[in-house]
């Protein structure tokens, strides 16, 4: 099958009003390791085209919020009052700052992936360079037992980013979604129960 070709979860994200089938897979791991609690503050990086947000915007209900941050707009419908959108690099010092201004967050989301090149190698060096930009995001941006959820591209790398989330987080797994399609070689790391503080202002503000 190739990736533009859509199937059953192509047409379910569809009929929800979706704007991508990735949806299923931040519900799955909701489903599965309660990444998402009522009334948290959410950053959701990399968050275009929107369906990760919105997701997340009904699982934290109006008490809580999401920090939708992506290189591209975010298609996000007008009914997610508690969804607010910046577009621009997340790890630039400019976009950190407006992010700071808003945190900390609860949980930090990132279905992010690097342009790729059809180089294995190449794009799964590129994955988990964003993988640790993500890490650093969170050490400045997490608030104590908060969670993270980062995509990583199978390929080696994955014990090396395991055992950095292992010193940061109480527990931290990889899991593969069944909705992520079967020629995929992406996984999850699901981190949960921050162990360090929120970094102080200015703080590794070149990541």
């Amino acid at each position: 099958m190739k990736r533009s070709q859509p199937d059953h979860y192509t047409d379910k994200a569809k009929k929800a009003g979706y704007p991508a089938r990735s949806v299923y897979k931040l519900e799955e791991i909701q489903n599965k390791h309660q990444v998402l609690p009522r009334g948290s503050s959410v950053l959701d990086i990399g968050a275009a085209p929107g369906s990760w947000s919105m997701y997340a915007s009904q699982q934290v209900g109006p008490q809580g919020r999401v920090v939708a941050v992506d290189l591209k707009e975010c298609s996000i419908p007008g009914g997610f009052q508690n969804i607010e959108t910046f577009t621009g690099d997340a790890f630039s010092s400019e976009v950190m700052n407006r992010l700071r201004e808003r945190g900390p967050y609860n949980v930090i989301l990132s279905d992010a992936a690097p342009a790729t090149t059809g180089n294995r190698t190449v794009d799964t060096s590129r994955s988990a360079g964003l993988a640790e930009q993500c890490i650093a995001a969170a050490e400045q941006l997490l608030t104590p037992s908060g969670n993270l959820v980062i995509k990583l591209f199978q390929g080696g790398e994955e014990q090396q980013i395991l055992q950095q989330l292992r010193r940061l987080f109480k527990s931290a797994k990889p899991f593969k979604p069944k909705s992520s399609r079967k020629e995929s070689f992406e996984v999850f790391m699901i981190a949960t129960g921050f162990q360090g503080p929120v970094g102080p202002e200015g703080d590794r503000n070149d990541i």
